[in-house]
């Protein structure tokens, strides 16, 4: 290794990394930050939340290298300008794309490595975290059953505990609410003095025991002259000296029941699972058309088939016999009189020629029931045509998410590649290091380049581009801005003057536009 591709080795790496780490450490904050509601009061482990949160720093590293590429190369290109390390090279007669030579290697290597964890660590990391983090969001909060407070934790029922012990099992002053009946708005409440409360061994259960208290209950009864009509009667007042009541902990528990983690599935598949699919739905698409077609052509044409007559060359002798037999047997009768099938006359009082249509040629009761088949039948057919086509529109949209992952995956990994190209020569350009200019430039670009592709994928959500076309609208754009910086920090011209660049741009489209 020459010293000058060691000498940017060594100065890359350190900012490299950290700058990875910052951008992990940014995007994980800004969605705990996002979601941190919905994670309070749930009653997991700390443990379960650090396991989410690493599973979704690794299914976010193809975002996170990317700009990672871009902090790094305005970093170190910017310091090694404010230097005049770049100046001494270029005064030795090295050039600016020599010295980013070692460079763009490591946004090879990133763009790699990006590709793999795209492939590889995202589809798995993307499974692990849906499934956490659908769990957490579905499960309800923990139980807690604060001294003085009405809770409604368990299904259909409304508890008060009114003084809880040291120990928090024994308890006093209870009040339990039941809504369990068909009649919600009927009182059924106990009240005892004393009790204990816990959790079976395997916590799958709540248990209640109450001692020394009394259950008041309205009840109704029906109208000996009218069934329907209920009649309210006086409470009904049960003692009890213990009463045990065991509630389902199973809805307190975080499980991944019908948590719908395939509605994203084109999240969890790699390339060659991606094409799979494609595949699997265009065959799909290719058949529901197929039908389709056949529905068109029973609603416009008659199809008319003519058989072909089979080949008996091949046959053995004794089925050609049979065959010969029969064919005799057909000519001999053939020439038996056919029956007529008798159709009854239709009287028609004027000249075909006078009617306005066939279907006046009919008598009114007959019109009625031909107008009503027609309907009927028209009817029918548009339903039918109506799902086939809103079936093709959803395989039409589930296949366009699905290629657009796919490019996605290879667009995230050139923009690491793409970004060297912004941030090496705007470092050598503006010959500032540190973290002031070159984390500023950064966030624009990657601004830029979030910003167009939520574009791409709101344009292909509404199906207005083609997905290929999403997946690359920001390498598209922002490939010649990359190119343009290149382009003048190898000629030595500052940013200053890419103005005029712009003008001479402007004043060519006014010449080429017509009068």
């Amino acid at each position: 290794m020459k010293k000058i591709d060691k000498l940017v080795l060594l100065d890359f790496l350190p900012p490299y990394l950290m700058a990875f780490f910052v951008v992990e450490f940014v995007l994980v904050m800004q969605f705990l930050w996002k979601y941190i509601d919905e994670f309070v009061g749930k009653g997991f482990s700390f443990g379960v939340l650090l396991e989410m949160l690493f599973y979704f720093s690794v299914r976010t590293i193809p975002e996170a290298v990317p700009v990672t590429i871009l902090i790094a190369s305005v970093m170190v290109f910017g310091n090694l300008a404010e230097k005049y390390e770049i100046s001494s090279m270029k005064s030795a007669g090295i050039s600016l794309t020599r010295i980013m030579m070692m460079g763009v290697l490591i946004a090879i290597f990133t763009a790699c490595f990006s590709l793999l964890a795209s492939n590889y660590l995202k589809p798995r990391a993307n499974y692990k975290f849906f499934y956490r983090f659908n769990a957490i969001r579905k499960q309800k909060p923990a139980l807690n059953l604060a001294e003085g407070v009405f809770s409604k934790d368990f299904r259909n029922f409304v508890i008060r505990v009114g003084d809880k012990e040291a120990n928090e099992r024994d308890i006093k002053d209870v009040i339990i609410y039941d809504h369990s009946g068909r009649d919600r708005k009927k009182i059924n409440m106990l009240v005892a003095k004393t009790g204990q409360m816990y959790a079976r061994e395997d916590n799958n259960n709540f248990v209640m025991e109450l001692n020394d208290g009394e259950q008041y209950r309205e009840m109704t009864v029906s109208n000996k002259e009218d069934p329907k009509k209920k009649e309210n009667v006086p409470f009904i007042r049960t003692k009890f000296e213990k009463w045990t009541k065991i509630f389902d902990m199973s809805e307190f528990e975080m499980a991944a029941q019908n948590l719908n983690i395939a509605r994203k599935e084109y999240d969890l598949l790699n390339s060659f699972q991606l094409i799979d699919a494609i595949d699997s739905i265009n065959m799909k698409r290719d058949e529901n058309r197929f039908k389709m077609n056949q529905n068109f052509r029973k609603i416009l044409t008659i199809p008319e088939f003519t058989a072909e007559p089979d080949n008996t060359k091949d046959l053995p002798a004794d089925v050609k016999s049979a065959i010969d037999k029969k064919e005799k047997l057909i000519k001999e009768t053939a020439n038996v009189k056919k029956n007529k099938v008798m159709i009854k006359k239709q009287e028609i009082d004027k000249d075909l020629s006078e009617y306005n249509s066939l279907l006046e040629t009919f008598p009114k009761d007959h019109q009625k029931y031909l107008i009503g088949a027609a309907k009927s039948m028209s009817s029918k057919q548009h339903e039918v045509l109506t799902n086939k086509v809103g079936q093709d529109r959803g395989y039409r949209a589930s296949r366009s998410r699905y290629v657009l992952r796919l490019h996605q995956q290879y667009s995230w990994a050139l923009i690491c590649i793409v970004f060297l190209f912004i941030g090496a020569p705007l470092g050598s350009i503006v010959k500032k290091g540190g973290y002031g200019y070159p984390l500023l430039i950064a966030i624009v670009f990657f601004m830029l380049f979030i910003i167009l592709n939520i574009l791409g994928e709101r344009l292909n959500r509404g199906m207005t581009i083609s997905p290929i076309l999403a997946a690359w609208l920001p390498n598209l754009i922002i490939i010649p801005i990359a190119v343009l910086f290149t382009f003048r920090a190898v000629n030595d011209q500052g940013i200053a003057d890419i103005s005029g660049f712009f003008i001479k741009i402007g004043r060519m489209l006014r010449i080429i536009k017509p009068a």
